[in-house]
């Protein structure tokens, strides 16, 4: 029960992303006057449908994407108001930019937030923090609490995180004095009978992290940016190992590698989930930016063709290559789903 909810979990966590991606489009061809017939969440037959102002706003069965369908999109140039490829070509180029860039706005905004809820990097530096205390331990017995910040440990100071194990081994296995940090004051506490006998060592029976640094939400946006430039900057030195021929087995992941790795997010808790989506949303915008058929950044590539020659490539040669560069897509897409199960059950 618990993988098909951790699978469910991921499923959603994709499809939130494609659905922001769409929305990008939609909300871009609302603001500059486009006709959208429908914009689904969802994939598969409509499970509910609602019309406003001209467009279908739909559920779909599927919870792995979403749609947004442009009047006239695939067709020859129309002259009625609205229809796309009747629209002048810098609104279309903005339209179609507009699905990526909402996925690197999104990447930002999740990075903040995550950033300014659980803390920036972690600070080795400063005295370790207790995450847990196991009960009828010697550490629960003598008080000490999760959240608790170790000073010193029988008079050797903790001035770092790698103090504290050195602190433990030296102390006084039968009572030691631990002098700790709650709540900025200071409390001194006695541990008794530290020394564990089947682990050959003293044990406070604590786990223990390093403390982050808080951030504001301000500068957190700050932080975003940087972490955000670094995975496009990822992106790019990836695609040069592609170009390069270094790409080794199990470096590119299909559909189900991706729900794999989201699932195990699921699992590791909140915060990481929220981090692996600002890698999947980074690289959902930046892959449909690159300029291959069937991709945003292709359809871009024709616009911008149409742009410098004063006149639209024939639609359906443009739709000719399209096609054939959606065909290789799917096939990428099987290959890639193969080799993930092969190594799943491998």
């Amino acid at each position: 029960m618990d993988t098909v909810l951790t699978i469910l979990a991921a499923v959603l966590v994709l499809g939130v992303l494609v659905v922001v991606h769409e929305l990008g489009h939609y909300w871009a061809g609302r603001l500059l006057g486009f006709r959208i017939l429908e914009f689904a969440v969802g994939m598969g037959p409509r499970l509910f449908k609602v019309e406003r102002k001209g467009t279908i706003y739909s559920l779909r069965l599927f919870p792995i994407g979403g749609m947004c369908q442009f009047d006239g999109e695939d067709e020859e140039e129309e002259k009625k108001e609205g229809c796309f490829n009747a629209m002048p070509v810098w609104k279309r180029m903005i339209v179609v930019l507009a699905g990526p860039i909402m996925n690197f706005v999104l990447a930002l905004v999740v990075a903040a937030i995550t950033i300014t809820a659980y803390g920036g990097d972690y600070k080795m530096d400063m005295p370790p923090q207790i995450q847990t205390v196991e009960e009828q331990s010697p550490a629960d017995e003598a008080g000490i609490k999760p959240g608790d910040i170790i000073i010193s440990v029988d008079g050797y100071e903790v001035n770092a995180y790698e103090d504290i194990s050195p602190a433990i081994i030296e102390a006084n296995p039968e009572s030691a004095v631990v002098i700790l940090l709650r709540d900025g004051t200071s409390i001194t506490t006695t541990v008794k009978d530290i020394y564990d006998a089947d682990e050959g060592r003293n044990l406070l029976g604590i786990t223990i992290i390093p403390q982050r640094e808080q951030v504001g939400f301000l500068r957190a946006c700050g932080m975003s940016v940087s972490y955000t430039a670094d995975l496009i900057k990822q992106m790019f030195a990836f695609f040069g190992t592609l170009f390069a021929g270094d790409l080794q087995q199990g470096d590119v992941a299909g559909p189900v590698g991706t729900i794999q790795i989201i699932g195990q997010a699921v699992r590791a808790g909140l915060e990481v989930v929220l981090m692996i989506s600002v890698i999947l949303s980074v690289n959902l915008g930046f892959i449909n930016l690159l300029p291959l058929p069937a991709l945003d950044g292709g359809r871009f590539v024709f616009m911008l063709i149409e742009l410098i020659i004063k006149k639209p490539v024939p639609r359906n040669v443009e739709a000719i290559v399209h096609l054939v560069g959606f065909v290789l897509l799917i096939g990428l897409m099987v290959f890639l789903t193969v080799n993930d199960v092969s190594r799943l059950f491998g």
